[in-house]
């Protein structure tokens, strides 16, 4: 027992001494490394040293890489992360080093222990941390590529400023509106060179730029030899793409697309010089981006140039106000004051027809000269048909012979054929056409009417092209003046054109004999030559001119003539030697007022085809007249009855018996006559022989008697036969009380014109013709409630209507009457779904313009509605009626003494009704009260004329919504006693205003 005892008891004294020998192990090591960190201090400090110098190192290498590619990458996230890092524990090494130093003179025991024991530890972990973050730099990317920085939105053109040239303003309004429009992407501005249109489009660059609406705005400047891939790298060039030449055109337009596909961006093009099509689908411009818009400036009204537009600008010259400011802007206002220099300059800037360009040009080179002499030298140069052209011209000029080569050969003399005219001159479409055929430019057709189509051709391809403008007359055009100096150069250059125009008195024999075609119209001559030798002379225009008689002679030694123009001269008669002119093909003695006769010789002008001889003061034709087997045209007019006038002892008729019916080949025909003339007795006989022309296709008269007409229609061998009417203007029956307006041929927009006067019934003979009139007139109706007698598909294709005087007329269009009397059959057409223009005067019974159903094709093209003298109608515009008047831009109502509401209580009116109405006139309506009972929108409202309506009293809170209101035209009294909206600030108003 003893002996095991004394076992445990050795056992539980190991047991105890065993801990404490190991405790007292590591006691030791804890001390030997506490010691070890104390020991080896300036070891580790130097390790530290040397481990910080590798990060720095390390630093710098990627500082440094940074750097160099700085321009095509930039630094990661983490990169930045560990850079801080480096720049952290630099700062804190620097503390250690701080610390290292402070401690050093103690190193010989006489510091405390802790302390070092501290600091040594601090070493030898930063020395541990340096060496991870040593380690890290070659586990993370330092840089990867750039994403490409987004583009400057837009690069400012610094176009003019706004009061250089104020009619710019206008377009640049409505372009931006354009813009603001989602739906519209392909914009159009077109005209001719030199008339701002590339000023605009800059002048809306730098406006839709400022504004920040866009992405991204490019402006790309085509020259005559520009590619696609030249619009290609100005895109690529801003969008700061990759520049590679390995990719083809088709991969950089789908890069292109790929890169617009969801940004909203404006292509602005310069296409000025450019006459070719170009396909933006090449660029890599494609409808399918949403965001994306193209505005473009081209000479040409598009011609799918750019593909289809959504809407075209067609810019037109300065009005002579703004041309004339603009004009001495350039120069300096000081010299304006200048006595001998403003007349000169009035002609000079005649002469830069409204054009900017030549304005700015010509006003430069003028700028502080003082010198009247210098003006006129300069004036001179500008008029001189020399063949160089002068410099402010030089690049008209160019303008002018690009498209001139471009055009078919026999484009080309009808386009120089304007220089025989002066510069400005306005000609109407037919006598332009009527001079091509006599100068036989169409050798190819021997039918008027195809001449009149080519003509027709001509003419647009020459205003499309900017050549041409049109005419303040209806149907009348005119060539930009400095083009026409142009083509007068052209002209004289070549062989059989040779012109000679001028306005000076003093004429020189060898002028004539030189001159194949010779302009002298608005010469104020009294005299010609006695008989000039020109037998080459093919064109001789006296229209306009003082010329009052022709020597005997004067023509003996025209033989070669082909047009031979006398229009408002004031002769009385021709002279015999018209004879001589056996080649003239076109003679026009329109507006000879004082013209009372013509030789017997006329006939004997056997290649005549064209002849005019309205507004004269002859007694009557010759019959003579019946001998110009050729002739093609004729027009004749007998405005009044001039009795003895001529010295006639018997009343003769205006026309004499067995005359137009010899005229075989007649395709148009033209017979003005007074209603109330006495003479016009032998209507019924002009009517049997009119019948019998087998060629006529354009007519212009009057049937006095319902029953002629009858009898032309059922009778007449050409509108019968298969020859259809290309042209018409008929009048049927006499205007009974009031004199007729006399009646003009040609000046009506429509080519097909039908007037029907005093009607007592629906004649299956106006039926006929009103199938195929663009125009309709009806006038003094006795019976007829509506013109839903006419039957809908006999209106469809009307484009203009004038209903005046029809006392029973209760309604415009009843479709409850078209229903009982066509049994609501589908088939019978839609009224006026042509219908542009309507005018309803003096209807006593009228109650409304639309009664009953209205088909959604009815109405949807009118432009203009103009009522006057219905005292009986008390709302204008019913609900139906309404939403069909998307295109209305013009309505005038007068003289309506019971009319109430424009837009009837109650209907259903959305805000935005009439979207494109204009102007606004209320005149004389003493019972009306309410335009509309909610306030519109009326986006395109820019006038309103109210005088007097009393009445009407909520004007402000109608249109205060109406944001391009310009004008309101009242009396100040009516204008006090309106009501005004709460919402509504009267001050608003006041610019605004212009009291009557």
């Amino acid at each position: 027992m003893e002996a095991v005892a004394v076992q445990a008891g050795g056992q539980a004294v190991g047991s105890l001494i065993t801990p404490a020998v190991e405790g007292g192990k590591g006691i030791f090591n804890c001390l030997r490394r506490k010691y070890a960190y104390v020991k080896n201090i300036r070891e580790n400090f130097v390790k530290l040293v040397k481990e910080e110098g590798y990060l720095s190192n390390d630093d710098a290498d990627v500082k440094t890489e940074l750097e160099r590619n700085k321009s095509t990458k930039e630094k990661t996230n983490r990169c930045e992360t560990w850079l801080n890092e480096v720049g952290n524990m630099k700062q804190e090494i620097e503390k250690l080093k701080v610390d290292y130093r402070n401690t050093s003179p103690y190193f010989c025991g006489l510091c405390p222990f802790p302390s070092l024991l501290k600091l040594g530890k601090r070493i030898v972990k930063k020395t541990t941390e340096v060496v991870e973050l040593r380690n890290q730099r070659r586990q993370i990317t330092i840089m990867h590529e750039k994403p490409p920085a987004p583009p400057v939105p837009v690069i400012e053109k610094h176009a003019w400023k706004k009061s250089d040239v104020p009619s710019f303003d206008s377009h640049v309004e409505t372009l931006a509106e354009w813009l603001e429009d989602e739906n519209l992407k392909r914009i159009c501005i077109w005209g001719p060179p030199g008339v701002g249109k590339t000023k605009i489009m800059g002048m809306l660059h730098d406006r839709v730029g400022k504004s920040g609406k866009f992405y991204i705005i490019f402006w790309v400047n085509v020259t005559a030899k520009g590619r696609i891939r030249d619009i290609q790298d100005k895109i690529w060039e801003r969008l700061d793409m990759k520049v590679d030449g390995n990719y083809g055109a088709d991969q950089r337009a789908n890069m292109i697309s790929e890169k617009l596909m969801d940004k909203s961006y404006v292509l602005f093009l310069d296409l000025d010089d450019i006459v070719s099509e170009i396909d933006l689908g090449e660029v890599g411009i494609h409808d399918e981006h949403k965001h994306g818009k193209v505005v473009f400036a081209c000479r040409y009204k598009n011609n799918n140039i750019c593909g289809g537009t959504d809407e075209e600008m067609n810019v037109q010259r300065l009005s002579d106000k703004d041309a004339e400011s603009f004009f001495w802007e350039m120069v300096g206002s000081d010299l304006k004051s200048n006595p001998d220099i403003k007349p000169v300059a009035k002609l000079i800037i005649k002469e830069c027809g409204g054009m900017p360009l030549l304005i700015k040009l010509i006003g430069n080179k003028l700028a502080k000269v003082d010198d009247p002499a210098i003006w006129r030298d300069l004036l001179s140069q500008l008029r001189s048909p020399t063949m160089e052209p002068q410099e402010p011209l030089e690049e008209v000029y160019k303008a002018f012979k690009l498209v001139y080569e471009k055009l078919l050969e026999e484009e080309k003399p009808c386009l120089l054929y304007w220089a025989v005219f002066p510069a400005g001159y306005e000609i109407s479409r037919d006598h332009i056409i009527d001079c091509w055929r006599a100068e036989q430019f169409f050798s190819s057709q021997k039918k008027l009417s195809s001449t009149r189509d080519s003509g027709h051709r001509i003419l647009d391809t020459f205003a499309r092209n900017s050549l041409l403008e049109k005419g303040r007359k209806l149907g009348h055009f005119k060539m930009y003046e400095f083009f026409q100096r142009v083509a007068l150069r052209i002209a004289n250059l070549e062989k059989n054109l040779k012109f000679f125009v001028t306005e000076d008195e003093n004429i020189i024999d060898e002028e004539w004999e030189r001159a194949r075609r010779v302009s002298l119209i608005r010469v104020r001559r009294s005299t010609l030559p006695k008989r000039p030798q020109c037998c080459g002379i093919l064109t001789l225009l006296l229209q306009e001119s003082s010329l009052t008689e022709f020597p005997r002679e004067f023509f003996g030694y025209m033989c070669g003539l082909q047009v031979l123009n006398l229009h408002e001269i004031r002769i009385t008669s021709l002279p015999s030697s018209i004879c001589s002119l056996t080649n003239l093909k076109g003679l026009f003695i329109n507006n000879c007022s004082q013209l009372v006769q013509l030789p017997s010789q006329i006939g004997d002008l056997q290649h005549l085809e064209i002849l005019d001889i309205r507004q004269t003061s002859l007694y009557s034709l010759p019959v003579e007249i019946g001998e110009l087997f050729n002739l093609k045209c004729l027009r004749v007019s007998f405005t009044e009855d001039v009795g003895n006038y001529n010295h006639v002892e018997e009343v003769k008729p205006m026309i004499p018996s067995k005359v137009i019916v010899r005229l075989s080949k007649l395709e148009e025909l033209s017979i003005d006559v007074s209603h109330s003339s006495s003479r016009y007795q032998n209507a019924a006989e002009i009517i049997r022989e009119i019948s019998e022309l087998e060629e006529l296709t354009t007519l212009c008269f009057f049937f006095p008697e319902m029953a002629s007409f009858n009898s032309f229609i059922q009778n007449s061998k050409s509108w019968t036969g298969s020859n259809s009417f290309r042209s018409f203007n008929i009048v049927v029956g006499c205007r009974r009380n009031n004199p007729a307006s006399e009646f003009r041929v040609f000046e009506c927009p429509a080519e097909k014109h039908l007037r029907f006067y005093a009607g007592n019934e629906f004649p299956n003979a106006i039926l006929e013709v009103l199938k195929q009139a663009k125009a309709l007139e009806l006038i003094g109706h006795q019976t007829a409630p509506s013109l839903s007698g006419f039957r809908a598909d006999n209106l469809q294709g009307v484009e203009e209507c004038i209903v005046e005087e029809c006392n029973q007329m209760e309604n415009i269009i009843d479709r409850d009457q078209t229903s009982i009397a066509f049994q609501d059959n589908d088939s019978i057409g839609v009224e006026f779904e042509n219908l542009k223009i309507l005018h309803i005067c003096n209807l006593p019974k009228l109650k409304g313009i639309w009664r009953g159903s209205i088909k959604s094709n009815s109405l949807c093209s009118l432009t203009t509605l103009s009522l006057k003298g219905c005292n009986s109608i008390g709302v204008l515009f019913s609900q139906g009626m309404i939403i069909r008047l998307s295109q209305l831009e013009k309505l005038e109502v007068k003289d309506c003494c019971l009319l109430k509401e424009i837009i009837e209580d109650g209907s259903t009116v959305e805000p935005h009704s009439f979207p494109k109405l204009k102007y606004l006139q209320l005149h004389d309506l003493p019972e009306l009260c309410s335009i509309s009972h909610i306030s519109l929108n009326w986006p395109s409202l820019e006038t309103v004329l109210i005088k007097p309506c009393m009445k009407l009293r909520n004007l402000p809170h109608t249109i205060k919504n109406a944001s391009k209101l310009k004008t309101i035209h009242c009396t100040e009294e009516w204008w006090n006693q309106q009501d005004w909206p709460n919402d509504t600030n009267k001050d608003d108003f006041k610019n605004f205003l212009s009291f009557i």
